[in-house]
């Protein structure tokens, strides 16, 4: 039991929540850049097509649901103001919570549309675990001005400390890593046990990288429907064709299509990958080396991911980053500015 509080509740300035927070806000600001313009698209298909997730039903129960017309366009308004204002830390539980029930919701619509952004989900659980975590205010415009306030009433501090805030319960930064633990391990698993022995011959890689799967494209889309009009109608859904499930799709970039021409590097992959997201079951039985080098191969994975397939997976490799050591970088970048080393306290 003393081992279980220690790993969740033990405080530590090794890691600073506050600055995780600017690198996944600012992550957010990114990706909203293109995602809140394309759910204009929502607001054109046929009310049929959306079907309210099961996050949406379920807060349905303590909220009228609005229809999506009705709601996407001031909850776009809404994120656009959020995320600034979470980087910044104004407001910064405020800001951080009305975020992160703001994206829930957009992505949920987003999602009630068949299409799931896969690379957004665990960025989006982050940042309910960061609206709720100690020490989240630090490096924030409201820290920054508590300390002003407190230099203007006399008292002696180094600035860099105030702003880094008292060390904090090292819970959010587990968790985060214990989330993503969780879905790289699943996925190992799923590997092993659908698709066995196709995948770790390189055969369901290679079906992937040669383009194959890009040959059933529809338009632009990186998902597509399967029809089978003899299907039961108790199976078919959002229309009396048959449509009874979607597929993945991809458009493999040229690197990719090499890769893909040979069956012996597409199994060395295979294997990589199996025994990189099986190795996720051991993150924090690792030593502090061990850690960061399976963070920095899953960074690399994901990095592989989109020189070969397209595919961005950028928001669960900036998940990665809430392991690094932000205080001691952001106090020896200090050292560099004027002032935020002059003084310290009586």
């Amino acid at each position: 039991m003393k081992r279980w509080n220690a790993f969740w509740f033990a405080t530590t300035p090794r890691h600073s929540i506050g600055a995780f927070r600017i690198i996944l806000c600012a992550w957010f600001v990114e990706d909203f850049l293109s995602f809140l313009p394309g759910l204009d698209s929502l607001l054109v298909r046929p009310g049929d097509w959306l079907v309210p997730s099961a996050g949406l039903l379920w807060m349905g129960r303590f909220l009228p649901l609005l229809e999506a017309g009705d709601c996407l366009t001031a909850l776009r308004v809404f994120a656009w103001i959020l995320a600034p204002l979470a980087l910044l830390g104004i407001g910064t539980r405020f800001s951080l919570i009305a975020l992160a029930l703001v994206n829930f919701l957009l992505r949920s619509w987003h999602s009630s549309s068949v299409y799931v952004s896969h690379a957004s989900i665990l960025p989006s659980l982050a940042l309910f675990v960061l609206a709720l975590a100690p020490g989240v205010r630090a490096w924030s415009v409201d820290a920054l001005l508590e300390a002003w306030r407190s230099r203007r009433r006399g008292e002696r501090f180094l600035w860099a400390d105030r702003l880094a805030g008292r060390p904090a319960a090292v819970w959010p930064i587990h968790l985060i890593l214990a989330a993503a633990a969780v879905v790289y391990v699943s996925a190992g698993v799923a590997k092993l046990r659908w698709a066995g022995g196709d995948w770790l011959s390189g055969r369901t890689l290679q079906w992937y990288l040669q383009g194959t799967a890009g040959k059933k494209r529809l338009g632009d889309s990186t998902q597509f429907f399967v029809a089978n009009r003899d299907a039961p109608a108790g199976v078919k859904f959002r229309d009396p064709w048959g449509i009874d499930r979607i597929a993945n799709s991809t458009m493999s970039t040229s690197a990719g299509r090499t890769v893909g021409s040979s069956r012996a590097l597409c199994a060395a992959f295979s294997w990589a990958t199996l025994a990189l997201e099986l190795g996720f079951a051991f993150l924090f039985v690792l030593p502090r080396a061990g850690q960061y080098a399976l963070l920095a191969g899953a960074a690399a994975f994901h990095a592989g991911i989109g020189a070969l397939m397209g595919i961005d997976f950028g928001g669960w490799a900036v998940l990665f980053l809430a392991a690094v050591d932000w205080n001691s970088v952001l106090r020896r970048a200090g050292e560099f500015l004027p002032g935020l080393h002059a003084s310290r306290a009586a």
